[in-house]
Parts: C-alpha cells; structure tokens; sequence
C-alpha cells in the first residue's frame, strides 16, 4: 500500500465517515451549569468532522449515577476543543485532552482543571496529534499519528523534545519505567513497536508481522495486540524482548484494543470488520494469559448499529466501561459492567457522537 494512502486512511475512518453519518448541529448541546467534577469518569467524543460543538467530553458522576455532557463548552463560556479529539490524561488534578486537528495540520493539547473543567492553558503543535501518556506524573509524551515521531512537553506545555522519529503512524503510547512503548495504527507501512529509553532518547524496535496496535502495561510485561495477526505478544520489561505469544482463536477478523484487569487477565476487543483498517469491534473477550483459556461465560456482546468503540477498566472500583458509538447514528452511551462481564448500569446518552477516550477520577 502506498504510503499516501495509508495516512489518509486514518481520515478515512475518523473524518469522512463522521461526515456522512452525522447531523449533529446544535440540537445536540445541552445546556448545563459550568460542571465540577469529583468522583467519576471523563468520556472524551470525537464528534462529528467539520461540527465544533460536538467536539466535547461528558463527566459520568459516579455516586449520583448522573451525566454532564458537554462539559468543556459549559465550562468555558461556549469554547470549543479542535477537530476530533482523541488523547486524554489526569496529571496531577488537571485534565490533558488531545485534539488532532485538521488533515495533515498541527493539533492542539489543552491543559484543563479536573475539578473546575476550566481552561488552564493551550498550545498547537505537532503532526494530528493523537494519544498522551505521563511520565509519573511530570512531562507528557505525545504521539503525532499523521507523522513519525513523538513530542514531549512539560506539565506546562512547553516543548521539551519536538521530534522523537518512531515510525510511521505512531498510535497508542504508554510508559513502564523509564521506557516508553508506542504502538501504530493499522494501516501503518511499519509493523513495528517503537521503544524509547527515557535515560538517552534512544529509540528501538520490535517488528511484527502485522499492525501491533495497542500496547499496555502489566506487572513486569508489557502486552501487544497484533491487529489482524490476532495475537498478544508478551514482552519482557527488563529486557525489552519477547516472551510469549498467545493466539486469539476467534472469529473476527482482528483484535484491537486490549486492558488489563489483573497481572494474568486481559480484556480484549474483537475487531468485527477490518474494512477502512478499522479498530471498532462488537465483542469484548476475558483472556487468562496463564492459562491462555478465553472465558466462555464472558458474553458483551454488540449487536446492530450498536459497536464497542473504547474500553477502560477501572482496577480499583473493579468495573469495566465500554463505549458504544452507535455507528454514529445518535450520541454513543456507556455501560458499566462488573469484572465477570455482568451489566451494571447504562448511560444512554453522553451527548456527543463517537465517544471512545475515557479517564477515571478518583476524588
């Protein structure tokens, strides 16, 4: 596949098809009280492309079970985030949300009190940027999925390193002591896991034979999902190579996203249709990575028009939120379901299209 080809594919997806399917205009604001967030869990939506007000996130109050929507322009007098954001991070009480921006232009990062929803700070910078991670709650690292390489800022905003070069399409992107471990997307031309060594900025690399796009963290492993390869690669922290691979034998096409619930499960998206190098799924799998036993009690199933868009798990309250677009057909919703896959409580409608990012707060 050509490389131009491949960039666009991302806004192919993410863009385009947000155009098509979606009239959200300003029907779709409700009107709230400037929010104060306390215990509960940020929904960030994408929204629809070329639509500024729907781009946005919702705060799910986890004692009153209520939902703020809208919250950044409720908060703020009215002023909207940039197209299509898509990275989010608690750092120390403050809100980092990530905007891509348009095609192939510079996004924005905008630094947001937790409690107050209030804006701090801004800056525009990088290459569509897309996912953020914290280094222990200092600088923040941030991938620039229409380029290669990776910026890293101070709590601030302030540009600390402008251009770590990882490889194309750089996508999710987490931290395990003083590395950092940045997946692709998956329509990227290099199959590869990029390692950033924090001490020296050195970069390495670990190739697959398909998309590794998801990455997460485990005691002493960090956990690759391989897209349509539908395997978990299992890699040794210490050392930073391969330990184990477990194969996903599964009817869809691919798997994507992939958390972690405890040091020897992982809860895993099955990526129902691969067309447009898509990352949506209908079902979430509970995998033991000892036994490498798929749970077959475990039933979130999808159906329809209704689609598992992002997955978070929170360790401590032990729940499992997933977030369903509805195909961008109506504003997504959120179910809240127990370890064991059990359905606990729906919020039908967080007031904005494609919700995908979420962040749990703890007071």
């Amino acid at each position: 596949m050509k490389k131009l080809t491949s960039v666009l594919l991302l806004f192919i997806t993410s863009f385009f098809i947000f155009t098509s399917l979606n009239g959200c205009g300003n029907d779709d604001i409700v009107t709230n009280d400037p929010v104060t967030a306390t215990k509960g869990v940020f929904v960030l939506y994408e929204g629809s492309f070329g639509q500024p007000t729907s781009y946005d996130y919702a705060f799910i109050n986890t004692d009153s079970n209520t939902v703020s929507t809208n919250v950044f322009q409720n908060s703020n007098s009215g002023l909207t985030l940039n197209a299509v954001p898509n990275g989010m991070q608690l750092v120390n009480g403050n809100l980092y949300v990530v905007s891509q921006g348009n095609f192939g232009s510079s996004g924005t990062i905008y630094k947001i009190d937790a409690n107050t929803n209030q804006l701090i700070a801004s800056k525009n910078f990088g290459t569509n940027p897309y996912s953020v991670t914290s280094e222990f709650g200092g600088n923040l690292f941030v991938t620039n999925t229409a380029g290669d390489y990776v910026t890293e800022l101070d709590v601030n905003l302030n540009i600390v390193t402008d251009s770590i070069r990882v490889g194309n399409n750089p996508s999710e992107i987490v931290q395990y002591a003083n590395y950092l471990y940045i997946a692709k997307q998956s329509y990227t031309t290099e199959n590869s896991l990029a390692i950033i060594d924090r001490t020296n900025y050195q970069v390495s690399k670990i190739f697959f034979n398909t998309p590794p796009v998801c990455v997460e963290t485990g005691e002493n492993r960090v956990y690759i999902s391989t897209y349509s390869g539908k395997k978990i690669y299992s890699i040794i922290q210490q050392f930073n190579t391969i330990g184990d691979s477990l194969e996903m034998n599964i009817t869809e096409p691919a798997i994507g996203t992939i958390v972690l619930m405890d040091s020897h499960t992982l809860f895993v998206l099955g990526v129902s249709d691969t067309a447009f190098s898509s990352n949506v799924g209908k079902r979430v799998y509970k995998v033991d990575t000892q036994t490498r036993a798929i749970d077959p009690s475990f039933n979130i199933i999808q159906s329809g028009s209704d689609d598992i868009y992002g997955i978070i798990y929170d360790y401590i309250g032990q729940k499992l939120y997933v977030a369903n677009s509805k195909s961008g057909t109506a504003n997504g919703e959120i179910k809240v379901y127990d370890k064991n896959g059990n359905l606990l409580n729906t919020f039908a409608d967080v007031g904005g299209k494609f919700p995908k990012r979420m962040a749990v707060k703890r007071s």
